[in-house]
């Protein structure tokens, strides 16, 4: 499924770009430090039968971040499960409305989300973790921070509903 993004050329196209290769990069290199750690630490407890206790803490907060950043670079990409079969049957107008009020709901699911989330960080965020000490609110800042990503760029998608539902129309299924 192709994405809802500017034509290539504009200053709007060339920005999501930079943020979109950043959104990447950030989650490619959150996977990576996942690896390497888990990796050096199955070859610390193989080998040396000393394995890091620390590891597990930051690999699950790591993960937070890199679903947050996939998540909302999914959404940026409206690479997301639609079930299009019913609304190209509709009229465009129709087909439109349907397409502001799930694009409304979502939205306002997501920032409910992140508000409930930040109350948790802002609550519970000053915890330390077991071994490293860190503040808990350092990894699960990353809910609140993705779902309020999410939230406006599903907002900031509404200018486009006609163009996306004509261009989906024109886009073969599956």
């Amino acid at each position: 499924m192709t994405g809802t993004r500017p034509r290539s050329g504009t200053r709007a196209a060339a920005g999501g770009d930079v943020v979109d290769r950043t959104l990447g990069a950030l989650a490619a290199l959150c996977l990576l430090v996942i690896v390497v750690m888990l990796f050096a630490n199955a070859c610390l407890r193989q080998l040396a039968d000393m394995p890091l206790p620390w590891v597990e803490e930051v690999v699950t907060g790591l993960l937070l971040w890199l679903t947050m950043f996939g998540f909302v670079l999914g959404v940026r990409r409206h690479e997301s499960i639609a079930v299009r079969t019913f609304v190209t049957k509709l009229p465009v107008r129709v087909a439109v409305g349907v397409r502001i009020v799930t694009e409304l709901v979502t939205a306002a699911v997501l920032l409910h989300l992140a508000w409930f989330s930040l109350q948790y960080v802002v609550d519970f965020g000053g915890d330390a973790t077991p071994y490293l000490r860190l503040p808990r609110g350092f990894f699960t800042a990353a809910i609140p921070v993705g779902a309020a990503a999410g939230a406006l760029t599903v907002l900031a998608r509404l200018t486009s509903a006609r163009a996306v539902v004509l261009r989906e129309r024109e886009e073969p299924a599956g």
